[in-house]
């Protein structure tokens, strides 16, 4: 199905979910999905598409310059790595991935080998990056006096949620995407998590925990915000 705003048309597709609500979704290609009641009429949704058209709209444009604003990874191209820049360099000879004086050098002939070489490493790094933190948000609230584990994390690549906290089980999803930004923002992320351990909404309460115990929260918060939009 389509809609039009400004002149422009788009498609979208509708997905039959049990649910109560019509939610829209942009994916990251760019395409529009609908998620609707099995009983909603297609004149409903697509009214309800029609009246959030400038939205919709407005992220199609996110995504697709955010598409077009991904590194090539092609040799001598940079990448951002947490929030600094790196070089990509390739090696023609087999070798270790190795990040030094922000020169990444790499095994790559082609800028597609040079994408999955980048991406095993990156996922090495995040992982002993987030166990690292992890213990020292833990240990950060307990010195503080507060009753938290030391959580299990999941690393996620999420595309709406930099983190989520499953308080019940002792979980915190962590976005695999925060590795590109500031270290200072994925502890920020932590911190917010954690803090869900104490308070699991975003009263004024839970903020007070998250600032005390990491007073450069707002600062980094705001770095990930700027991004979300």
């Amino acid at each position: 199905m389509q809609f039009t705003y400004q002149g422009q048309t788009y498609t979208y597709t509708i997905v039959r979910k049990r649910m109560k609500n019509i939610i829209l979704h942009v994916r990251r290609d760019g395409t529009v999905y609908v998620s609707a009641p099995p009983a909603a009429p297609e004149t409903v949704i697509h009214r309800f598409v029609e009246e959030n058209g400038a939205r919709l709209a407005a992220r199609i444009t996110d995504v697709t310059r955010s598409r077009q604003a991904e590194p090539d990874f092609t040799d001598g191209s940079q990448i951002p790595h947490l929030g600094e820049p790196v070089t990509l360099h390739y090696s023609d000879r087999p070798c270790p991935t190795v990040l030094t004086d922000g020169v990444l050098t790499l095994f790559a002939r082609t800028p597609e080998e040079a994408r999955l070489s980048h991406r095993r490493w990156l996922v090495e790094e995040c992982v002993a990056l987030y166990k690292c933190i992890n213990r020292e948000v833990s240990s950060a609230f307990i010195q503080a006096g507060y009753d938290v584990p030391l959580a299990r994390i999941e690393i996620k690549e999420m595309r709406s949620r930099w983190g989520s906290c499953t308080a019940r089980t002792g979980r915190i999803s962590m976005n695999f995407r925060l590795m590109q930004y500031p270290l200072g923002c994925i502890y920020g992320v932590f911190y917010h998590e954690y803090a869900h351990f104490i308070h699991m909404d975003h009263s004024p309460a839970f903020y007070a925990v998250v600032r005390q115990l990491y007073p450069d929260y707002d600062r980094y918060d705001a770095i990930l915000k700027r991004k979300e939009k």
